[in-house]
This record gives structure tokens, C-alpha cells and sequence, in this order.
């Protein structure tokens, strides 16, 4: 695991690296172990190295046997064994024992398209000195990050936004158009980020960088056909493909452990790892707030699985002091108000481990998430013709919040199903706060539109779009949560085997008689304990709406919003006091719009004023 900063220039004449080594310090949290240069006059590159494997000799840049094509990845290849295999068989010399050095080969022997074969997470860059060609690259899932600027004369690109805006060419301005979106959704979809002009490299995507231009290219995206499951066949190979994944990704030279919060996921991913190291190292951080706190599942799973068990505990001013470093951190305004216990939980492990496994990406291959229901019945509620209608005023009747969001639902067209799903905050609501009568949601729209498969039912495209939007800001969490405190995250549940084989099942292994994630927890249920498998899901939460309410700790940042209003586009400073009183007052709970609101202004003052 590491950190890639780096520019290509069009024109020679352009040529200006003096910026490289701000651009490095910027993200030296993502590799303190050391680093590394290649220039020439094209090219700037610039790494920083968390050594994992072949800690010895595995040092960046990597070149091949005539080193005239330069590597710097960041991440792992989980396949590179095979790899290597079939590489030595065709005559090519390696000089370390890094993973990533089959990258080099596989480029001298297939050429780009190489990246196919590549099991792993993984974004690096690929400078091919007698073609001056450079290649940019992305995992497929998206569980490394990769971002870049455009300009006529240079591409400027880094494992953080922070590394590109240390270049000279690049300053901090925010992007149009951002706050309704992130307002309902809590992060920016297709490409976007808060900044203008850097964008996000799509998952699956390499760009091709040479003297006459650039292009981009996808791959990895070929979904399989569904299979016709047995369900007792389907359990015995989800449960060997997931084990098998386990076991892959627990290859390291520095010690491992896993972050068990007490959900199926982490749980099952911990219970296999530690079929592999008896005495696993497990890290747990829960709350003061029984509500909010799952620590006790964790700690039963440890105790009955031998783990050695670490745990922490956090409180409203821990978070809120630590808030505007993690927002630091993340480069944006967060998705979900865990990252931060998320940071402190990794440093708390860094140290005594190096890496971790998560268990990240289950909810969204074999549908975990309740809310996933809720498009289901819409779906269902469009066909139903005459009783659709009391179906919907019945709904409505019921004093329950789930009710009510169903009902709300009902009535959207397929595409609307799927496009609002995902929102925390309803658009009326934005609007309301923010003074305008629509929402401009077109990155999110057009996502949607090239995501769709007319071939795929609406739950499976669902599913796709999930996998594109909702999953990444969960991605760029675990990374960068995890680097700022210089531990290696992998998620096993995300590996390439496993991701084809959810494509290829059936929707109703997933959702069975309202059961999330049915198949998976039936596997999970052969390894673990009933009641951490179909307990409530919590969703590693965090109490929020309570802590906004005391200044000693998150609401103090109400002070700073009201204090900054002024500063945000087409707030309307009357309808903010009004609901930051309500909140307080414990009249309503507006924890939904004031959150991310808090978020955007801490932002907004670390990085644009």
C-alpha cells in the first residue's frame, strides 16, 4: 500500500518538476517507509512506500530487465504467484520479490490490455520511456483511489486530491453544482469531486497517455450469465469461494489482523482468517451509547474463536476534536460520519499490525442493505394496476418512519427506484434549505443512463449501479482512513472471484422473503453465531443527531455553520437558523441536512478559503 503522485506533459517545453517533492510530502502518511523518483523529460513521478511484501527489496520505482519501462503501483496483485510463474516460463528476469513487479512483465509480454488478468486492488502508473507512452490504471471494483487534472499541457494525477493541488498548476476551487447533490446523497457520483477540474479515474479504467493525446479504457466489466443454483451447491462454493479469498488476501511480510465490528461481514471474514492464525489480532470500536455500540458481538465472536481481542471506546468530543483532521484526510466533505472512527480505530491497530481485513462490499454484491426492499416493492407497486392506490394511502396511515419511506417510493418509475434509493435527505427538503427549485443531479443522471442493462431486471440493475455510486465513497473511506494512519486495508468480500460469482447469482439467493443478503448469511451461519448473523443491522453508526446537540462537542461546528453562511452559494441563512433551533431545541431532528452541512464547512475552510 502506497501513495502515486505524478505528471505527464504533452510538450517537452512545458517540462516543470520542481513541484514533485511538495506533491510527495503532501501524501507522506500513505507510505512513511520510503520513497521514490523517475524523471525524465516527459515524465515526473513521485512515490511514497508502506512496505508489505518483499519488504527488503520490493522499493519503488520498479523497472524491467532493460529499464526502459518504470513502474510505481500502489496496492496489491493477490495472483502474482500464478503470474510470476507464467512470466519465468516465458523468459523474463525479476529482480525483487514484489508483487507488483508482475505488472512490468505482463505489459513487456501482452501489452495494455494486460489488466485483465490482474486479481487485485491496485491503481499505478506505467511509464513506457522508448513510446513516451504512460499508463494510468484503476482496479475494478475501485478499492484504490486514483484522481487526475487535465489541462492542454500536462496530466497531473495522485492517489489523493491533496498530492495534485501541491502542483503548481493546480488551485484549490470549488466545483459548481455540488451542494444539493451531496446534500441528498452525502457524496458526488461519476468522476466528480469538490474540486473543479479533478476528477475521480473511473474503477475499471486505465487512461493511455501519449505525445499525440490520451484515451480511456474500460475493462473487467463483462458481466457472466446468471446460473441455475442449487441452494445447497450455491452454499458450499460461496462458502469455498469466500475462504479462498481470505486466504489470498492474507498474504503479507508484516503483521495482519482484522477490524471486527460486530457485523456478519467483518465477523465472517475474521472467523476464516482465523482458521489461518490462531490467536487472530481482531480491532473493535464501539460507543458509550448502548444504541450505537455492537462491541458485544464482537467480543463474543472473539471469545469464542480464541481472537485477541482489542477494543476502543469513543465519545462525543474524541470525534468532534479529531473531525476536522479526517475531513483533512479525505479530501472532501465525508459520505458516512464512521470515517472518523474508522481513523481512530487504525491508528489505535497501527500499533500492532501493518494490515487489516474488512469486510467491506458484502452488502452491495449479495444485497445487504434493507433499503434495497423498498425498490423491490416499488417495482411490484407499478404492476399491481387498480390496487396500488389503497395500497399506498395504507402505508402512509402507519405511524412507523420505514412505512413512510416505502410509501414515499411508490410511484417512481423504475429508473427513480434505483436513482433514490441510496439518499439520505429528500430532495424537497435540499431544495427547501438551499433556496433553488431543482436539484442538478445530471453526473448522477447520465451515471445511471450508461450503467443501464436492458437485459438485467430492475433489482440486478440496482445492484450494477451500486456497485458504481454507493460503494465507491465506502472504498475511498476504508483507504483513506486507513493510510492516514499508515495501515493496509483489504477487503476479501471485494476480491475478482467472488465479484463474478454474486454476478452469476440469482436475485432471489440475495432478498428471500424479505431476508438481506440471504445466501450470505447462510454461509456466514456455518462459521459464526446465529445471533451476531441475523441480528438488526446497525450499519456501524454513529450518534449523531444527539451529539450535534451539545456544544462541548459536535455542536460546536453549528456555531461555525451559522458563522460561515454567508460563504455557501444559495444557502438561505433564515431557513438554516430556523432548523439549527429546531435541532437544538430537540423539536425536530434535521441530523440529516446538519451533518453534511458541517462537513462542507469544515472543508470549505481547510481547503478552499
Amino acid at each position: 500500500m502506497c501513495g502515486i503522485v505524478g505528471k505527464y506533459f504533452f510538450h517537452k517545453h512545458s517540462f516543470n518538476a520542481n513541484d514533485l517533492s511538495k506533491m510527495m510530502e503532501a501524501i507522506y502518511h500513505r507510505g512513511p517507509d520510503s520513497s521514490g523518483v523517475f524523471l525524465d523529460e516527459r515524465v515526473a513521478l513521485g512515490f511514497r512506500r508502506l512496505s508489505i511484501i518483499d519488504t527488503a527489496s520490493g522499493h519503488q520505482p520498479l523497472f524491467n530487465e532493460t529499464n526502459d519501462i518504470v513502474l510505481m503501483a500502489n496496492g496489491e496483485i493477490y495472483n502474482y504467484k500464478d503470474l510470476t510463474s507464467i512470466l519465468l516460463a516465458k523468459g523474463h528476469l525479476f529482480k525483487t520479490k514484489s508483487d507488483c513487479e508482475v505488472i512490468i512483465h505482463l505489459y513487456e509480454e501482452y501489452g495494455s490490455r494486460f489488466v485483465e488478468k490482474l486479481n487485485g486492488m491496485f491503481s499505478f502508473c506505467l511509464y513506457d520511456q522508448k513510446k513516451q507512452l504512460l499508463m494510468i490504471a484503476r482496479d475494478r471494483v475501485g478499492i484504490k483511489p486514483m484522481y487526475f487534472y487535465k489541462d492542454s499541457d500536462v496530466i497531473i494525477f495522485g492517489s489523493e486530491i491533496k498530492g495534485i493541488l501541491a502542483a503548481n498548476e493546480v488551485n484549490a476551487i470549488e466545483e459548481d453544482n455540488i451542494l444539493g447533490e451531496y446534500l441528498c446523497f452525502r457524496y458526488l457520483a461519476n468522476r466528480r469531486t469538490f474540486f473543479a477540474g479533478i476528477k475521480s479515474l473511473d474503477p475499471g479504467t486505465y487512461i493511455e497517455l501519449s505525445p499525440g493525446g490520451y484515451r480511456f479504457v474500460t475493462f473487467g466489466s463483462t458481466l457472466p450469465p446468471k446460473q441455475d443454483y442449487e441452494e445447497i451447491d450455491l452454499l458450499d462454493k460461496l462458502e469455498n469461494y469466500i475462504y479462498g479469498a481470505v486466504e489470498r488476501q492474507m498474504m503479507t511480510d508484516v503483521p495482519l489482523g482484522t477490524q471486527l465490528s460486530g457485523g456478519v461481514d467483518s465477523s465472517l471474514v475474521s472467523a476464516l482468517a482465523g482458521k489461518l492464525i490462531p490467536g487472530l489480532k481482531t480491532f473493535t470500536v464501539g460507543f458509550h451509547e448502548a444504541k450505537y455500540d455492537e462491541t458485544p458481538f464482537a467480543k463474543l465472536l472473539a471469545e469464542t474463536s480464541g481472537f485477541e481481542y482489542h477494543e476502543i471506546k469513543i465519545d462525543n468530543r474524541t470525534f468532534s476534536d479529531v473531525l476536522p483532521k479526517v475531513i483533512w484526510f479525505h479530501d472532501e466533505p465525508l459520505c458516512h460520519a464512521n470515517s472518523v472512527q474508522m481513523y481512530l480505530l487504525c491508528r489505535y491497530a497501527r500499533e500492532h499490525v501493518k494490515v487489516m481485513l474488512t469486510g467491506e462490499g458484502a452488502d452491495e454484491l449479495f444485497a445487504g442493505y434493507p433499503r434495497y426492499m423498498i425498490s423491490r416493492i416499488g417495482e411490484l407497486y407499478n404492476k399491481c394496476g387498480a390496487l396500488a392506490k389503497p395500497f399506498k394511502v395504507l402505508l402512509n396511515a402507519i405511524p412507523i418512519r420505514k412505512a413512510k419511506k416505502i410509501a414515499d417510493n411508490l410511484g417512481l418509475s423504475d429508473p427513480e427506484l434505483i436513482l433514490w434509493n441510496a439518499a439520505f435527505v429528500k430532495k424537497d427538503k435540499a431544495e427547501y434549505l438551499l433556496d433553488i427549485e431543482n436539484i442538478n443531479l445530471s453526473a448522477r443522471t447520465d451515471l445511471l443512463e450508461k450503467s443501464w442493462d436492458q437485459d438485467l431486471c430492475l433489482f440486478d440493475n440496482l445492484l450494477s449501479f451500486e456497485r458504481k455510486s454507493y460503494l465507491q465513497p465506502i472504498l475511498m473511506r476504508q483507504d483513506k482512513m486507513s493510510m492516514a494512519a499508515s495501515i493496509e486495508s483489504r477487503v476479501p468480500i471485494l476480491d475478482n472471484e467472488m465479484v463474478k460469482l454474486s454476478d452469476s447469482i440469482p436475485y432471489h439467493y440475495k432478498i428471500r422473503k424479505f431476508t438481506p443478503k440471504y445466501i450470505f448469511k447462510k454461509v456466514a451461519a456455518r462459521h459464526i453465531p446465529k445471533q451476531i448473523v441475523y441480528k438488526k443491522k446497525v450499519g456501524f453508526g454513529v450518534p449523531i443527531d444527539d451529539w450535534l446537540r451539545d456544544k462541548r462537542g459536535l455542536g460546536k461546528y453549528l456555531d461555525m455553520l451559522l458563522d460561515m453562511s454567508d460563504d455557501i452559494n444559495c444557502i438561505n441563512t433564515t431557513k438554516l437558523e430556523r432548523i439549527i433551533m429546531e435541532h437544538r431545541n430537540n423539536n425536530i431532528n434535521h441530523g440529516d441536512v446538519l451533518w453534511p452541512m458541517v462537513n462542507y464547512v469544515i472543508w470549505k475552510d481547510k481547503f478552499i478559503r
